[in-house]
């Protein structure tokens, strides 16, 4: 897992889970999440100036890996959200269930990539600040490139992308059921409008 981080940022000290459930503000279901869900939480990496001689910014000092063991394949997204809300750093969480692992970051919201074997796992530090470098590990986790360029951007598009295609969705199942011809014929012209706007999206991302 992530076996290709420089020696200098590595920690790999378990972090006690009750920390977070115990003295954090949070609801009975996450508590769950926390006991159930997730054998024991580590962090593997502490990614700042003195451990990488990349300068920090305005907005990134440190960049924290850390690992969520886990007793099953659920991810359990809202005991993530919870710590990432409690660590004031930069966080990329690796999920580990059996033999596969999951990354995952969190921006306006969690992204994560696909389940994949533990030994693929690899995390490429590329930025000339710790502001470039974490854009470039959250490009990695959705995009699957390293390229830090007009991030917000590309995850504006992705977001708006996700929303078409989910109105798209609908309108195809309103206008199979929709007996008025009229009707029929402005969610037709709908959805055209819709496959306009998606290609245009693909074609700048």
């Amino acid at each position: 897992m992530l076996n290709n981080l420089p020696s200098t940022v590595l920690v790999n000290r378990v972090m006690p889970k009750k920390a977070f459930y115990e003295h954090l503000k949070t609801t009975a279901a996450i508590k769950e999440q926390f006991v159930q869900q997730i054998e024991r939480i580590e962090m593997v990496a502490s990614i700042k100036e003195a451990s990488i001689h990349i300068p920090g910014d305005k907005d990134v000092a440190e960049i924290d890996v850390l690992a969520f063991h886990l007793k099953g394949a659920d991810v359990p997204y809202e005991a993530i959200e919870l710590v990432a809300r409690s660590i004031p750093n930069r966080l990329l969480f690796v999920c580990l269930a059996d033999e596969s692992c999951k990354l995952l970051v969190r921006r306006d919201r969690l992204y994560e990539t696909d389940w994949m074997p533990t030994d693929d796992a690899k995390l490429e530090l590329a930025g000339s600040t710790l502001g470039e470098l974490w854009d470039s590990i959250s490009s990695q986790v959705v995009f699957g490139s390293a390229s830090p360029v007009d991030l917000n951007g590309r995850l504006e598009c992705k977001r708006r992308s996700e929303a078409l295609r989910l109105e798209l969705e609908q309108v195809e199942r309103k206008r199979r059921s929709e007996k008025q011809i009229a009707k029929r014929n402005a969610l037709f012209d709908r959805k055209r409008a819709i496959e306009a706007e998606l290609s245009r999206l693909e074609g700048e991302s």
